[in-house]
């Protein structure tokens, strides 16, 4: 509380009203954890979880609480590396796929040290290491795995949210929960952005119901 406090008092952090007030809970772990609404989950829910890292506990309580399907993406190696010694249950599938504004090839960065990789190397102070990944579409990856409906989407893609809100606002797949975190905190945008965007996804039909108290984990329901 103090640290966000003082954010606000320089100007680096803002207090964001909730559209919404529903019973909410917070599942997986604190760094790699969402908030969200669980009565909108059961056995026949899809969950897209973009961005996997090294921590899917999100994603493994979603199935053990509700039965859901999670689909998981991540394009990192080291991701993708890290997946394949973990004992995954039947219902969690992953793709070796990004999430992207447009379908082919991109370039990752990661540091040489460690840490997860970006389409963003602004934000890395070290040397790089650089690899292509495959990306696609949010159209592209529902019509790919033949899914109707998303009842819950995570993104943590390490700073490239910003260029995806475009697609996921015109995406003609219903998004019933939307979860997302906002880098400007490393610096990819500006605060100023963020908040333009939050409030482009609440025109939008979305209604904010959380902020994580870094102020980079979003909620959002959809009318």
């Amino acid at each position: 509380m103090i640290k966000r406090a003082f954010r606000l008092l320089s100007g680096r952090d803002a207090i964001y009203r909730h559209d919404v007030h529903p019973r909410k809970i917070h599942l997986g772990s604190v760094y790699g954890g969402w908030t969200i609404v669980p009565e909108l989950l059961d056995t026949n829910s899809v969950v897209y979880s973009v961005g996997v890292g090294n921590d899917i506990s999100f994603d493994l309580e979603v199935i053990e609480r509700y039965g859901a399907t999670v689909h998981g993406f991540d394009p990192s190696p080291r991701a993708i590396e890290w997946l394949a010694t973990q004992d995954l249950p039947a219902s969690y599938i992953f793709h070796p796929w990004g999430l992207s504004n447009l379908d082919g090839t991109a370039e990752f960065y990661a540091p040489i040290s460690g840490g997860m990789y970006s389409l963003h190397n602004e934000q890395l102070k070290e040397e790089l290491t650089q690899t292509q990944v495959t990306m696609y579409r949010l159209s592209t990856i529902v019509k790919c795995l033949g899914t109707e409906k998303i009842d819950l989407l995570k993104i943590d893609v390490e700073g490239a949210e910003y260029d995806l809100l475009p697609d996921l606002i015109d995406s003609p797949t219903p998004i019933k929960q939307l979860m997302i975190e906002f880098h400007h905190r490393i610096g990819i945008e500006s605060l100023a952005t963020t908040i333009r965007y939050v409030n482009r996804l609440r025109d939008a039909g979305f209604q904010l119901f959380h902020v994580s108290e870094t102020s980079s984990e979003f909620s959002f329901l959809h009318k």
